[in-house]
């Protein structure tokens, strides 16, 4: 008996796939060519066996000769008998050409010719081709982030997701749009619905490491982040992050599954707040705004949970030796009650549940992190089952 299929969470919807659309597109530009093509063919094809039976022969010096003929005739480019010919055939031959001179020019050279520059003028082509080959590079992309909408809060987003050479997808339903974000520099777009099951397959949510949503109307960002969700359900493998425009409208994005909701107006509240508590030093308060919101591209900070399943819970930070290896600092510990422990010396103990917040260049973090994934084991001592 044959496995079934197994039936996939968001059911049997097709990804939408930009690259074909406009593959079509580019065959229709084509297929508008067929008529003056096969004139050309026919004609080309008429008069080299009629000069071949004028002349009655078939070799192949002959051949090559009067196709060279037939084509500087119905491309008017001149006329000469520089093929061999018997004097008795030249009245004939003359009389042939002229005839197909006749024929040719019309149907050929005005109508084919015409026709062809009218297809490739009238048909942007090079913006079709340019519009396939975004597509076919977008669909190469892994790890990337979706982000939908085009607005003051993306853009910002997007300037420092290039920053840091993290590539992204933006979708925007708005056409009228277009130009600005090609003039934004936006590198791989589309035009469409982000909440459609479709069109999420079709830029490669499976694939992505995440999804922004940052409408001005929050039932279109409950919409993405319900249909995101249908899709990808792991919170922990694939993150959505969005905007609302009050608390409740974010509690309930959290509920449909979004990991986290950034209410703009509380978060500028809060932000103007810790200028008043803490008065802005020139120096400090631009360099702990710029880690937090990563604008600078030379230093970073992240949070790494332990849990039981890594070896060096109980062990001290003077003995994991973690800076030695990887040139990042652990600047504090969150215990799982919640206490933090700021700058940690080397005899602190490492307890399961601990969040560790270190702080680095960005290479030295992606070496944190492979560093802590190789003392992370799959089941601990005595609890292997034979």
């Amino acid at each position: 008996m044959g496995k079934s299929k197994k039936q996939k969470p968001y059911g049997n919807v097709k990804p939408k796939n930009y690259r074909a659309i406009y593959e079509e597109k580019f065959y229709d530009i084509l297929l508008q060519l067929r008529y003056p093509l096969m004139t050309v063919i026919f004609f080309t094809t008429l008069g080299v066996l009629m000069l071949m039976i004028l002349n009655n022969k078939s070799d192949g010096k002959s051949v090559l000769n009067y196709f060279f003929h037939t084509i500087i005739t119905f491309s008017t480019v001149g006329y000469t008998e520089g093929y061999d010919v018997d004097p008795e055939h030249i009245d004939i031959n003359r009389l042939f050409t002229s005839i197909f001179i006749i024929i040719t020019i019309p149907l050929v050279y005005m109508y084919g010719l015409v026709k062809t520059v009218d297809v490739f003028l009238n048909s942007n082509i090079g913006e079709i081709y340019n519009y396939w080959r975004m597509y076919k590079a977008m669909e190469q992309l892994t790890g990337h982030y979706i982000i939908c909408r085009f607005n003051g809060i993306t853009k910002e987003l997007m300037k420092n997701l290039k920053k840091r050479n993290i590539k992204f997808i933006l979708i925007e339903p708005d056409p009228g749009l277009e130009q600005e974000i090609r003039d934004f520099g936006v590198e791989f777009y589309v035009i469409d619905e982000p909440y459609k099951r479709s069109v999420l397959l079709g830029v490669g949510i499976e694939k992505a490491k995440g999804l922004i949503s940052a409408f001005e109307d929050n039932t279109q960002d409950i919409s993405v982040i319900v249909t995101a969700r249908l899709i990808m359900p792991d919170k922990n493998s694939f993150y959505v992050f969005a905007t609302a425009t009050t608390e409740g409208a974010a509690e309930k994005m959290k509920l449909l599954g979004a990991n986290e909701v950034i209410v703009p107006d509380v978060a500028i509240g809060r932000r103007m707040t810790s200028f008043i508590l803490h008065p802005p030093s020139p120096v400090l308060s631009g360099f702990l705004e710029k880690i937090a919101y990563g604008e600078r591209t030379d230093i970073d900070i992240i949070e790494i949970k332990v849990d039981e399943h890594s070896d060096l819970v109980g062990k001290k930070l003077k003995d994991i030796k973690m800076r030695q290896e990887t040139g990042a600092t652990i600047v504090a510990i969150v215990r799982a009650d919640g206490k933090m422990k700021i700058a940690p010396s080397g005899e602190t103990e490492i307890k399961e549940g601990d969040s560790l917040i270190i702080l680095g260049h960005p290479k030295a973090l992606k070496r944190a992190e492979v560093f802590f994934e190789k003392h992370h084991i799959e089941e601990k001592e005595g609890e292997k089952v034979s």
